[in-house]
């Protein structure tokens, strides 16, 4: 895998084949596309990272109510949550897109959301009283 393919990886925290193919082919896309990212994430912001995991996991859940994307949603859902993000707040960022996205938006991101808990509880996390999840020690 070439070096631009390994940064657009860890940039996004998962490898695509897609990502490879595409960097070995037309490098200048890629190179665009890092420093595009550079500019959203790197850069000071009004949003901090938790927020703009929400506005992935909206973005996300209106895009593909459909199960090969939701690997890539649940992914989302669980950097929201290890960043702080509360099960509610999630909820409440897919219910805000179901009038113009429809219903299906907070049954897949809710159901997403509950396959991150999983798996974060999986990994020694636990659900406090309040529904927040809280980091293994």
């Amino acid at each position: 895998m070439s070096s631009l393919a390994e940064e657009f990886a860890a940039r996004r925290g998962k490898t695509y084949p897609a990502h490879g193919w595409i960097a070995e082919r037309f490098p200048e896309y890629v190179e665009t596309m890092l420093q595009l990212d550079e500019i959203i994430r790197k850069r000071p912001r009004r949003f901090d990272e938790k927020e703009h995991e929400l506005f992935h996991i909206v973005a996300l859940a209106v895009l593909g109510s459909n199960p090969h994307n939701q690997p890539h949603l649940t992914a989302h859902i669980k950097k929201a949550l290890t960043l702080g993000a509360h099960p509610e707040e999630i909820a409440e960022a897919l219910m805000v897109a179901v009038n113009p996205a429809g219903a299906r938006v907070i049954t897949y991101g809710v159901t997403c959301m509950l396959e991150a808990i999983a798996q974060l509880e999986d990994e020694g996390w636990t659900v406090a009283a309040d529904g927040a999840l809280v980091a293994a020690k």
